[in-house]
């Protein structure tokens, strides 16, 4: 029998449960009396990594037996106390990924109140995480910033009074003397002290940024045709995997040269004993930013992938943050300059690394309108 409306027409047909379900972008788990799964959307296959097939009448304890946080939740939904309960933790999906995630479970009853099963409903925190991580980042930023302001003034005023002296003395002294050399080291220490304010200072002065479109193909050409030298030297091999049909980015040409200089620089350091460099670039197709009062914006990718010694994954949380660095000889502020500047541009940048295998940092920009 059609169903008809008050005008006489046939109503769409009834949306099930399931197609609702379906459609979610939260994981939706339903779990029987026995605390079998009887029910895996979508969103719970990508979470976990693990199909609808193989969840399916597994016992949920099974399913997620390295969760003892998320077994203990399910159990309070269980008779005898069958209460709503929510928590975060981490989740390990199939193939050993830790995933960030917010859990809330619910009893499933009739209208007797008698216990059918539970209901878990996962939720991705992975975006929220690194977005206060950035704000994080950001304060850290703005404090350094201001301690540089403050400091450099007061700093800069006893170098160049050292520097002034070592010169004097340099000039004083016999070309063939042994205090020669000490002279040229502190006039080499001061400058480097000197540059080392003018990175902080950097951190802190707002950039004016020169926007315009930028080919992007053409300043990763020149990043890296600056960079040939270097390369041959250490035996790297350069591969560029460039989408041909990336429209123009806005932004600042000498800033973003900067920033992509460093990137390869840094790949190159990682692959001292050699390997390979891959460069990549893609439009992003799933996500948009939107400003504040205006539409949304495309992004393209940047990949800068090396075959490296890696990154400590106790270390990678930090390597944004000013002053840190796993080099000797380093400073710890030139990916926090790279930071900022891709973030000025509206961009975002991410590192993904496996020590002993290699990092990839990938930068995101906004297409020019």
């Amino acid at each position: 029998m059609k169903v008809l409306n008050l005008h006489g027409k046939q109503s769409p047909s009834k949306i099930s449960w399931e197609q609702i379900l379906a459609g979610l972008e939260d994981g939706v788990i339903t779990a029987d009396r026995d605390g079998k799964v009887s029910y895996f959307n979508e969103a719970a296959e990508m979470l976990t990594e693990l199909s609808e097939s193989q969840a399916i009448q597994k016992p949920v304890i099974q399913l997620f037996k390295r969760e003892h946080w998320l077994i203990e939740l399910v159990k309070k939904s269980q008779p005898p106390r069958q209460e709503s309960t929510r928590g975060e933790g981490e989740l390990v999906t199939r193939w050993g990924h830790k995933v960030p995630v917010s859990l809330t479970v619910s009893p499933l009853q009739d209208r007797h109140g008698n216990f059918l099963g539970s209901i878990l409903v996962l939720r991705d925190l992975k975006h929220r995480k690194v977005l206060e991580e950035d704000l994080k980042r950001a304060d850290r930023l703005a404090m350094v910033g201001t301690l540089a302001a403050g400091l450099a003034h007061e700093i800069r005023n006893p170098l160049g009074g050292i520097k002034g002296a070592a010169q004097l003395l340099k000039r004083s002294l016999d070309r063939d003397s042994s205090l020669l050399e000490f002279a040229n080291i502190m006039i080499r220490e001061v400058d480097r002290v000197d540059k080392l304010i003018e990175q902080l200072l950097d951190l802190s002065r707002p950039t004016k940024l020169d926007l315009a479109p930028v080919n992007i193909h053409e300043v990763l050409d020149d990043v890296l045709l600056l960079e040939t030298q270097a390369a041959n030297e250490l035996s790297i091999t350069v591969k560029k995997r460039f989408d041909p049909s990336l429209p123009p980015i806005r932004g600042d040409r000498a800033q973003l040269t900067q920033v992509f200089l460093n990137l390869v620089k840094n790949a190159f350091q990682a692959m001292n004993g050699g390997g390979a460099l891959t460069v990549t670039t893609r439009v992003e197709t799933d996500f948009h930013i939107r400003g504040q009062g205006s539409d949304r914006s495309r992004l393209i990718w940047v990949d800068i992938e090396d075959e490296g010694v890696g990154i400590k994954e106790e270390d990678l949380p930090h390597i944004f943050s000013p002053f840190f660095t796993t080099k000797n000889s380093g400073t710890g502020l030139g990916l926090a300059v790279c930071y900022r500047i891709v973030k000025e541009h509206g961009g975002l940048i991410r590192v993904e690394s496996v020590e002993g295998k290699g990092t990839t940092f990938r930068i995101s920009l906004v297409v020019a309108n």
